[in-house]
């Protein structure tokens, strides 16, 4: 019976922390003001919230998604959300999930609580790495894993802003994404990709994940690699940049 409630409720922890307005309310049916700081515990702190951490579970089989708990808060620890994290899952063990992942954010404080946890995801330190931890009292291995949405858009800003990065195969370079686009604009088509203005300069929209995906995809390389094969000067150093996207995009699909 047990393997048979494990197989139902496998699931993955996605935990969030969300921006909210600041504001002070009287509730009139608890009697009592709201928007402060509120860690489930019956102690509100005496300061106002200014974000709301989710907990959400979404099941790896079958198709569900339930959130299970949410918090106030304004500054948060990195020992109070292990805390928290740990209760969370401590409790979940006991009525029978197996939350087999927790997905997060590339966050610090998210960091830190996998180092908390016994994680090791260093890659100066490979030989021992080590992205799970196990739930005390479970038989398996939760692991931890940063969210794809917010890698990509992580990696499609910091190409943007350094403009340049290295690699073992040379220099990475966003400029050519750029380039890519002014040509296609030049020539009046598009050569088989979506990038359009919106892709270059996304700072109104960078929280857009299609932008950053677009960006960086199979379809943005193809093109850099057939500029590259016309001979046209300015993509003549691409190859590395086209071998970059391509393992951004295997990366992906392995997340995913």
């Amino acid at each position: 019976m047990t393997h048979t409630i494990n197989f139902l409720f496998s699931c993955c922890l996605l935990l969030d922390a969300m921006a909210i307005k600041q504001q002070i309310d009287y509730d009139t049916h608890k009697q009592k003001f709201t928007g402060y700081v509120d860690l489930g515990n019956g102690d509100e702190l005496d300061c106002e919230a200014k974000e709301v951490l989710v907990f959400m579970l979404v099941g790896l089989k079958g198709h569900w998604k339930a959130p299970i708990a949410y918090f106030f808060t304004r500054s948060l620890p990195v020992e109070v959300q292990t805390e928290l994290v740990t209760h969370c899952l401590s409790k979940l063990q006991e009525l029978g999930f197996c939350v087999r992942v927790v997905t997060m954010d590339g966050h610090a404080t998210n960091k830190a609580m996998c180092k908390k946890f016994g994680c090791n995801l260093s890659l100066d330190d490979i030989a021992h790495f080590k992205p799970s931890f196990q739930i005390e009292g479970a038989d398996y291995q939760t692991y931890v894993m940063f969210d794809t949405c917010h890698m990509i858009k992580l990696v499609r800003n910091t190409l943007q802003a350094l403009r340049h990065i290295w690699s073992l195969d040379g220099q990475i370079s966003w400029q050519l994404i750029s380039d890519l686009h002014e040509t296609q604009q030049q020539l009046g088509l598009r050569l088989a990709n979506k990038l359009g203005n919106a892709h270059i300069d996304f700072h109104s929209q960078k929280m857009k994940v299609a932008l950053a995906v677009q960006a960086l995809s199979a379809s943005v390389a193809a093109a850099l690699q057939t500029l590259r094969d016309l001979g046209m000067k300015q993509f003549s150093y691409s190859g590395p940049t086209i071998e970059f996207i391509k393992v951004i995009i295997c990366s992906m699909s392995i997340m995913i």
